[in-house]
């Protein structure tokens, strides 16, 4: 039996293409490490997102870049890839935490309902804006954990 298959991996991790060794915790801790910067889950030096110094609308916030440049990894499979990330993760996340929110606030002070209802709101709003990058970076580690879309011609769309 020839040995040449390992060192084949090796080399091509070597290179910068996507390593393809079988799941393991340190692959896991890699991926959502790079996903809780924000970077690419294959290489980890691009980002996932335009800066935020650079956002100029929500539309640039919450829209993700079409691909690595880098190592040419699609961070957008199809349309909608992220609609489970947004309407599960992400709404269940805000969800529990506002409900939390309310009954510490509503067993603390004696506030109306008008006033509840603001001081739960407005964070919820601002808690999901904020979280909406990760979420989708996660998501998309998790992914790649689970399931690679590694393909040779493997390119950003246009």
């Amino acid at each position: 039996m020839s040995h040449n298959g390992g060192s084949k991996q090796r080399e091509s991790v070597r290179k910068g293409t996507p390593d393809m060794e079988p799941f393991s915790a340190k692959k896991a801790g890699r991926y959502f490490g790079r996903s809780a910067r924000l970077r690419c889950p294959v290489c980890g030096i691009s980002p996932l997102f335009m800066s935020a110094r650079r956002t100029e609308s929500l539309s640039d916030w919450f829209t993700m870049l079409p691909g690595c440049p880098r190592c040419n990894y699609v961070y957008e499979r199809e349309p909608g890839y992220f609609l489970f990330a947004l309407w599960l993760i992400n709404f269940g996340m805000v969800t529990f935490f506002g409900l939390g929110l309310l009954l510490l606030l509503d067993s603390m002070f004696e506030l109306s309902t008008a006033q509840l209802m603001f001081f739960t709101l407005v964070p919820l709003w601002v808690l999901g804006i904020i979280t909406v990058r990760h979420v989708k970076a996660f998501f998309l580690a998790l992914d790649h954990l689970v399931h690679p879309h590694i393909e040779e011609n493997n390119k950003p769309p246009s």
